[in-house]
């Protein structure tokens, strides 16, 4: 057995993994195009739309949005604390999105940019097992057996039950044929993409990779890797799902890698997220020369 089959051994879910050095060209590929589900992860997606739409002069990031109570969502973020009435711009909903995973950021820019245009884009960069149909929103009133038109079903509601657990495991937000998927090769190749300078202009890409580094919830992929090391990344979570997507810039030149994981069984978060950050540093070891 391999070290990588080790460390993916020793992991109380189902992981796939994709990992490319961008110079050397070595690879890892473990269930790496297999569906996962992207939980936030689905916010690189939208970043990457987000410029896209900036280089094509449809999107200004100075343009200012008024936050309002119908626009918050729950869960991970602080526009939903604050007081309606600030008007964020919208390079600062895209910093918030990224490095806090703010949710009432994330469907704002999803809104924006519009669902039609993002997934059109993902499948245009042949991204095949990505689909995001779902907004933030309508996926945690989904999980917890909530529908966001329905009047009844507030805010407040899906935050109490969110915060309580109460997963409802057959709903769309659990079904792969009606979530935000992706696989763990696609989130790679969109990376690549990025990072190359192919799909955007060189301000524009510059701009993205630097959100992306400024992540501060780092408990996956940075967190074993050598202190000091630069990784342009993006985490996602919900119950059952876990997954970190980013560049990991290494002494040898940069390499993806996506790290996806369902069918989570440990109710531990911190525990599981040191099992996959180990995995991620058997990959680091393995790529880095």
């Amino acid at each position: 057995m391999t070290y990588i089959e080790t460390a993916i051994s020793r992991i109380e879910a189902t992981v796939g993994v994709s990992a490319r050095h961008l110079e050397t060209g070595r690879e890892i590929q473990h269930n790496a195009d297999d569906v996962f589900f992207t939980a936030s992860t689905l916010k690189v997606p939208v970043l990457v739309e987000l410029y896209r739409q900036v280089d094509r002069g449809i999107v200004d990031l100075d343009r200012r949005v008024e936050l309002t109570d119908e626009l918050r969502v729950p869960e991970s973020g602080i526009l939903k604390e604050m007081t309606a009435g600030i008007n964020p711009s919208l390079h600062d909903l895209a910093m918030l999105m990224i490095i806090i995973s703010d949710n009432t950021a994330t469907d704002i820019l999803y809104d924006l940019v519009g669902g039609d245009n993002l997934n059109n884009t993902t499948r245009d960069l042949g991204l095949h097992k990505t689909r995001i149909p779902m907004t933030v929103r309508q996926l945690l009133f989904s999980v917890v057996g909530l529908d966001p038109e329905n009047a009844g079903d507030t805010y407040d509601l899906c935050a109490e039950r969110l915060f309580n657990e109460a997963y409802v495991r057959d709903a769309a937000g659990y079904d792969p044929e009606r979530s935000d998927v992706s696989s763990p090769g696609d989130m790679c190749r969109l990376l690549e993409l990025l990072y190359s300078g192919e799909i955007l202009s060189p301000a524009s890409t510059e701009g993205a990779l630097d959100i992306l580094k400024r992540q501060q919830l780092r408990t996956v992929i940075p967190y074993a890797l050598p202190v000091g090391t630069t990784v342009a990344h993006k985490t996602g979570f919900y119950l059952g799902v876990r997954a970190d997507a980013g560049i990991v810039y290494s002494p040898t030149g940069p390499y993806t890698i996506a790290i996806m994981a369902k069918h989570v069984t440990s109710r531990d978060r911190m525990a599981f997220d040191l099992s996959l950050a180990a995995l991620s540093r058997v990959v680091y070891d393995a790529l880095v020369e």
